[in-house]
């Protein structure tokens, strides 16, 4: 049977239609993205900056635990241009006008035993002055690793992936330097499956990973990625294969519990002036009830 893949207004199809979950039926977790300004992977796990290191290192208790119930505050601070952290660090030299600080979302996932389901839902915030991207209005962007693959990626998510000489970072080696992770290992499962969603006119959205680099292709598991308006808000859907099958694409089986991160750009941002997740996980029919920032994928 000949592949079909057809891209219109920011829809994403490969290999015909395919149907989705019922949502109403799937469990919703809410969740705030934050303005995380340039706080690297090296400001965040460095105790003179952030006085937190000592439980995230020795007690391996993951960001969320302390500062999902604070992550409008963080965020507000951080765009405001207002010192944070133990060493009162102003983690954004430049603050955007007019930009909130956080948005709160509604993610919801679910599998059907071939393919796993995402969606992202939330009301636009209040925008800021600067429109970097002028093709898209909104990105939404999902990284995770292989299941406990990449060091720290169960405690602070994407993380191991933002450092400080990144471009539009605090010590820019360049103005191309994206996202890496440091000596990772594709052959090895030391990466970050990436995925996300354009919503330009004919932009194709990505199904990638993150390695030495962001690669923003090579994957061959995203199935559908799809984002509209509805009324006053965004919702934005994956649809992927459990399998995988790509080059830099994960394989998601019942018996792993993968580490993730969300980020946001909206009203046309670019690179590091997005909103973005603590570090959550999600597994398959697993529950974890004392984990809080677990996310159980249930069978539709």
């Amino acid at each position: 049977m000949k592949k079909i893949t057809v891209a219109v207004m920011g829809l994403f199809v490969a290999g015909g239609a395919f149907a989705a979950p019922d949502w109403d039926k799937v469990p919703p977790r809410k969740m705030t993205l934050f303005y995380p300004g340039q706080a690297s992977y090296e400001w965040v796990m460095n105790k003179a900056d952030h006085s937190a290191v000592p439980d995230i290192v020795d007690k391996k208790r993951p960001c969320a635990k302390c500062h999902e119930g604070d992550a409008s505050e963080i965020g507000d601070k951080i765009v405001a241009g207002k010192p944070v952290g133990s060493s009162k660090s102003v983690l954004e030299p430049t603050p955007p006008k007019g930009k909130a600080g956080s948005i709160p979302i509604t993610f919801q996932a679910a599998h059907d035993g071939n393919k796993i389901y995402f969606r992202f839902e939330w009301v636009p915030p209040k925008i800021g002055d600067k429109k970097m991207d002028a093709k898209n209005e909104v990105k939404l962007a999902m990284m995770f690793d292989g299941g406990g693959t990449v060091e720290g990626s169960g405690l602070n998510g994407c993380w191991s992936t933002c450092h400080q000489d990144l471009r539009t970072m605090k010590s820019p080696k360049d103005d191309k330097k994206t996202k890496y992770i440091k000596d990772a290992d594709l052959a090895g499962g030391k990466f970050m499956d990436l995925m996300q969603f354009r919503s330009g006119k004919g932009e194709k959205p990505v199904d990638g990973h993150v390695t030495d680099q962001r690669y923003n292709d090579g994957g061959k598991s995203l199935l559908k990625a799809e984002g509209k308006k509805e009324g006053n808000k965004w919702v934005v859907t994956f649809e992927r294969t459990l399998a995988g099958g790509g080059k830099g694409d994960h394989s998601i089986a019942a018996d792993k519990v993968y580490n993730f991160g969300i980020a946001i750009h909206e009203d046309h941002t670019n690179a590091r002036f997005h909103y973005v997740s603590l570090g959550y996980q999600f597994g398959l029919d697993k529950a974890m009830p004392d984990v809080k920032n677990y996310i159980n994928v249930t069978k539709q």
